[in-house]
């Protein structure tokens, strides 16, 4: 009785934790798809970056300043006034660099404006490596975004970068969730059915699926999207999932099962 109380206690334990992971996960993608979304205003953007433009990959050079050329064209029917021009690299909500250049200049209505810019990512090794997907910003007066223009680029950084750094704890995170789980099964002492084994380990999963978002943009095999990101993690928890469900269990034996002990032989 006293071990058939607990199993519900630990399955409720495993399936808040699992919520929980799932939701955070939810938190860095669908806000990045609502952003996304929110991007239309007034102002449209034309963005170059060291003469390579920001539909294509982008290849930041960290030696050397990097020039930005941003052209406006104010779509609205009053001035705009921009107080700065922001670029931005983020994945799954977390921002990993940013740099804010004041350029304070005015475009009016159904006018158009363009400026340059040179941006100091010398520190940027230190930040972030492989493929990103990258923002330019203009902000108004009130710092309130006034248009922007997506891309990606392309970043020759280290991999002991913050960004590599991030990736690598995700997976000492997975592999201490896996291990936790597969422990879990063998100090229970009755044989839990096999969805419920496979739920132990979807923590583990969504956290693998996180760090396989990381380590294929550190490899520069796969730019980070909203649904680049959710498919990824989904397909990982599912196949955790699946192998959880599959681990055999070691069965107790029953009190009848036991050897009986053996009886004394008598002497001649």
């Amino acid at each position: 009785m006293i071990s058939g109380s607990r199993e519900p206690k630990a399955t409720s334990k495993w399936r808040a934790l699992a919520f929980v992971v799932v939701f955070v996960t939810s938190l860095g993608v669908f806000p990045a798809a609502a952003a996304r979304a929110g991007g239309d205003n007034t102002a449209r953007l034309s963005v170059t970056i060291d003469g390579q433009p920001l539909d294509g990959d982008v290849v930041l050079d960290l030696s050397a300043a990097t020039q930005l050329v941003v052209g406006v064209e104010n779509l609205g029917g009053s001035a705009l006034e921009v107080d700065s021009v922001r670029l931005r690299g983020a994945v799954l909500g977390l921002t990993f660099f940013d740099y804010d250049t004041r350029v304070r200049t005015t475009v009016p209505a159904r006018g158009e404006a363009a400026w340059t810019v040179d941006l100091d990512l010398r520190d940027l090794a230190g930040r972030a490596s492989g493929l990103m997907p990258i923002r330019v910003e203009i902000r108004d007066g009130d710092l309130a975004v006034a248009g922007v223009r997506d891309g990606r680029a392309r970043i020759h950084g280290s991999l002991l970068s913050t960004y590599g750094l991030f990736g690598l704890g995700l997976l000492m995170l997975a592999a201490l969730l896996a291990a936790a789980a597969v422990l879990s099964l063998g100090r229970n002492p009755l044989p839990a059915p096999s969805s419920r084994r496979g739920l132990r380990f979807v923590p583990a999963g969504c956290v693998g699926g996180l760090f396989g978002v990381f380590a294929l943009s550190a490899l520069r095999l796969v730019t980070p999207s909203p649904p680049t990101d959710f498919a990824i993690t989904l397909g990982t928890t599912l196949i955790v999932f699946g192998i959880g469900r599959q681990l055999p269990v070691a069965r107790p034996r029953r009190a009848d099962e036991k050897a009986a002990p053996t009886a004394p032989t008598a002497s001649s």
